[in-house]
């Protein structure tokens, strides 16, 4: 038996699909395709495959073999063939051909053998902020948590986290984007992700929103009560405005969002949305918020996501949003185009 059909039977593995279904299924950490886990022993790792839903772990074959030790030992030479994880999958070993998560390099450098990374809404919402580093610092302290500055997720952002990570660090916040706790066993890490979560979140109610309805063919009002309200708020608004604000909106909903101009006929907000690099996400302020009618259960995903953020962030809050540099290189970028391209099978 190999070491990763040993771990593949082990208890500890049945663990890891258990925790990796029940965040996956829940939207405060996980949204569509986002978020992986793993696990590792001897330098031999299990992770997730990227374009797959954590939620589906114990329905479906998600998870990738890869040798970390190999890979680990790439990184740390500076080896360019640490960017594709493809090239770590032992020979036999993937009979599904599924590809490693993109963010497969941080899991094998990690040094804990359980690493679950989340997009937790509570988190992404202190992450956004330009203080993050300090509300990290002050309510994280006891866990010695360390934050990461934004870098482009893969093998950029394994070297900005190397350059922080120290031997007994369990948890990472990392910049506009989300959570990394480590452990040694799953049920430890799950407990660090839910603690972590909810220190972070500022404990805010659902906000209520109106039965509004574009009434435009081909769109349909948000059904999500938080992202619909955020019409009704000019602070709300105001910081809804601007560059987008963490990677996984931009990859399923466009470059921020779309907010109407006053006196502006839908028609024309429609069509701003859809030049260039189209915005998926209309809101129009005193009124409510659109997406596309055939919206895929991922934009839906994000799109809640959105307004769950925005209503956790402190209006007076200066926010660090990723560059135009930035978002176009995520968009010109060859693995998220795969996860698209994956999304776009499920939906059909």
């Amino acid at each position: 038996m190999s070491a990763f059909a040993d771990m593949r039977a082990s208890p500890a593995f049945a663990d890891l699909l258990a925790v990796s279904e029940r965040i996956g299924r829940d939207p405060a950490q996980i949204q569509g395709p986002g978020g992986n886990t793993s696990l590792k022993r001897g330098g031999a790792m299990l992770v997730k495959a990227s374009g797959t839903w954590l939620a589906d772990a114990k329905t479906d074959d998600i998870m990738v073999p890869v040798d970390a030790a190999r890979l680990s030992a790439a990184i740390s030479a500076s080896d360019p063939a640490a960017a594709d994880g493809m090239g770590f999958v032992p020979d036999g070993e993937n009979p599904g051909g599924l590809r490693p998560s993109i963010e497969t390099s941080l899991h094998a450098v990690i040094p804990w053998p359980v690493v679950l990374h989340s997009h937790s809404v509570s988190t992404i919402a202190v992450a956004v902020r330009a203080d993050a580093e300090a509300i990290v610092a002050e309510k994280l302290a006891d866990f010695g948590a360390v934050f990461v500055p934004y870098a482009k997720p893969g093998l950029d952002l394994t070297r900005t986290i190397l350059t922080r990570l120290q031997p007994d660090t369990r948890v990472l916040v990392l910049g506009n984007h989300g959570l990394i706790v480590g452990a040694e066993t799953v049920r430890e890490a799950e407990r660090l992700l839910y603690e972590v979560s909810r220190r972070l979140d500022p404990g805010i109610g659902a906000p209520s929103a109106g039965n509004w309805s574009p009434d435009i063919p081909g769109w349909q009002a948000v059904s999500h009560g938080p992202t619909q309200a955020i019409a009704q708020d000019p602070a709300r608004l105001a910081l809804a405005r601007g560059t987008t604000l963490y990677p996984d909106h931009l990859i399923f909903l466009g470059l921020g969002v779309e907010i109407a101009r006053d006196g502006e006929a839908p028609t024309e907000t429609i069509a701003r949305a859809s030049g260039g690099a189209p915005r998926k996400l209309i809101i129009v302020p005193g009124k409510g918020a659109m997406i596309p009618a055939d919206a895929s259960p991922s934009m839906l995903a994000l799109v809640a996501c959105f307004g769950d953020v925005i209503q956790r962030i402190d209006p007076g809050a200066t926010l660090s949003r990723l560059t135009p540099v930035q978002e176009a290189d995520l968009l010109d970028w060859d693995a998220e185009k795969y996860r698209q391209a994956l999304e776009a099978q499920r939906a059909s």
